[in-house]
C-alpha cells in the first residue's frame, strides 16, 4: 500500500509563504501535498512599492501570478482564510474547510486606516494601489510641508519612512522646489531615528537626515488628522501643519490570528511561537513566519525576516518528513538595501542576541554613499522573481 502523503498547508503568498513553498517543493520532490492559500491572485515584491511612488515601476512590474507556483508542484488556492482550528487541524476559508498535517501561517499584518480618524486626508505607499495614489498626489505637488510617519506601532519596514523622506528630498531638488519644501519624519515611540537598532544605526540615520535637510520629531503620537485645517493632531494636543501628509496606517494581525485564543500571544497580540523553533507553543504542528510573528520575536516587520524564517521552517518540515535532513540554520539577520535618491545604502543587522534576550540592540553595519546600491536593489528584485517564479 502506498504511504499517505503529508498535507502541508501554507497560509499566505507573501515573502515567507512563497519561500517556504518553493523550498519544500524542491526538497520533498512530490513526497508531500503542498497547498498555498492566498486571497490575492498575485505575489508582490513590497520593497519596490517606493519605486512605484517615484514612477520607476508600475504595479505589474513587481508582481507575479501565484499560479506560476503550480508548475513547481505547489497547489494554489485563491481564497480568503477566515479561521484556524488548530485543535482539529482545520482551516476555514470563505468557501470551504481544509485539513492539514502541518500548517505554516504567513498571513502577515493588515492595514487598518479606519482606525485613524481623518486618514482619508493622508497618503501612503504600503500597498501598490496606495503607492499609485501617492504618486498622483506628488505629480501636482509644487512645494510645501511634507510630513511622513507611522500612525502607530508596529508597522512594515521600520526604515522605510526615512528612505521615502530622502527620496522626496531628492525629488524636490530635481524639480527645483527644494528651497520651498520642508520634510519632517514623525515617530510615535522613538526618541531618535532607528532607536531600537543601536547607537551606530542611530548616528548613521541622524547624519543622513541632517545632511539632506530632513527633520525628525520623536515621541509624536498621532491622534487624528484634521483634513479641513491641514493639521496633524497629537495625543497631547500638539499640532503639525502639512501640505502633504504621508501616514502609514495602523496595523493589526491578520483576523484568523487576532480571533484565535489558541494561537495569539497575550503579550504581543500577534501569533505566539517558540523563539527557537518558530512553532506555536501549544501546537507543534503549526509554524509561524513573517510579520505575523515579528512583534512576538521583538523584530520589525520586514520581508527579509520572513524569507529566512521560511527557509528555516522548511528545513524542519523536510527533516520531519524525510526522517533526517540537516540544511538551513535559523538566520536571525536582516539585510536592507535602500535607494535614497542621492545615493544608496546597505544595512546588515544580526538580531540573534535580541531574539535570545541577551542584548538590547542588534549588531549592525552600514555601507553608504554609493549610487551602485540602486543597482544592487534592482538585481535582488530580478533574482527574487527568477528564483521563486521562474521569471
Amino acid at each position: 500500500m502506498r504511504k499517505k502523503l503529508k498535507k502541508i498547508l501554507i497560509l499566505g503568498g507573501g515573502a515567507g509563504g512563497v519561500v517556504t513553498a518553493n523550498r519544500l517543493a524542491k526538497k520533498l520532490n512530490g513526497n508531500a501535498e503542498i497547498l498555498l492559500v492566498d486571497k490575492n491572485l498575485h505575489h508582490e515584491f513590497r520593497p519596490s512599492y517606493l519605486w512605484i511612488t517615484m514612477g520607476l515601476r508600475e504595479p505589474e512590474d513587481i508582481r507575479r501570478s501565484l499560479s506560476l507556483l503550480e508548475g513547481r508542484g505547489i497547489k494554489v488556492l485563491n481564497d480568503n482564510v477566515v479561521a484556524i482550528d488548530a485543535a482539529n487541524r482545520t482551516v476555514k476559508t470563505s468557501n470551504q474547510s481544509l485539513t492539514y498535517d502541518l500548517l505554516v501561517v504567513s498571513l502577515g499584518a493588515e492595514l487598518k486606516p479606519e482606525l485613524l480618524e481623518g486618514s482619508e486626508h493622508t497618503y501612503h505607499a504600503w500597498e501598490s494601489n496606495d503607492a499609485l495614489k501617492l504618486r498622483k498626489a506628488l505629480s501636482s505637488f509644487h512645494g510645501g510641508r511634507i510630513v511622513i510617519g507611522p500612525a502607530s506601532m508596529p508597522y512594515r519596514c521600520p526604515p522605510a519612512p526615512f528612505e521615502l523622506a530622502l527620496m522626496l528630498r531628492y525629488l524636490s531638488e530635481q524639480r527645483g522646489i527644494m528651497e520651498k519644501t520642508s520634510i519632517t519624519v514623525i515617530h510615535p515611540t522613538w526618541t531618535t531615528p532607528m532607536e531600537p537598532f543601536g547607537p551606530f544605526m542611530q548616528n548613521m540615520f541622524r547624519n543622513f537626515l541632517e545632511q539632506f535637510g530632513v527633520d525628525f520629531l520623536g515621541k509624536w503620537e498621532l491622534d487624528r488628522v484634521d483634513g479641513e485645517r491641514k493639521r496633524l493632531v497629537s495625543k497631547r494636543g500638539d499640532e503639525l501643519e502639512y501640505d502633504l501628509a504621508i501616514i502609514i496606517p495602523p496595523h493589526e494581525p491578520a483576523l484568523p490570528i487576532k480571533q484565535s485564543d489558541e494561537l495569539r500571544s497575550r503579550e504581543s497580540g500577534y501569533m505566539d511561537v517558540d523563539k527557537k523553533t518558530l512553532r506555536n507553543t501549544q501546537y507543534d504542528d503549526v509554524f509561524g513566519i513573517g510579520d505575523i510573528i515579528s512583534p512576538t520575536l521583538g523584530l520589525g516587520m520586514a520581508g527579509v525576516f520572513a524569507h529566512f524564517e521560511g527557509d528555516y521552517v522548511a528545513t524542519q518540515i523536510v527533516d520531519e518528513i524525510k526522517g533526517v535532513h540537516m540544511a538551513m540554520t535559523y538566520n536571525k539577520s536582516g539585510v536592507c538595501v535602500m535607494d535614497i535618491g542621492y545615493m544608496g545604502a546597505g544595512v546588515y543587522c544580526d538580531f540573534t542576541k535580541v531574539i535570545e534576550g541577551t542584548a538590547k540592540y542588534p549588531d549592525c553595519w552600514v555601507l553608504g554613499g554609493m549610487k551602485a546600491f540602486r543597482g544592487a536593489k534592482v538585481a535582488f528584485e530580478r533574482m527574487w522573481f527568477a528564483e521563486l517564479f521562474g521569471r
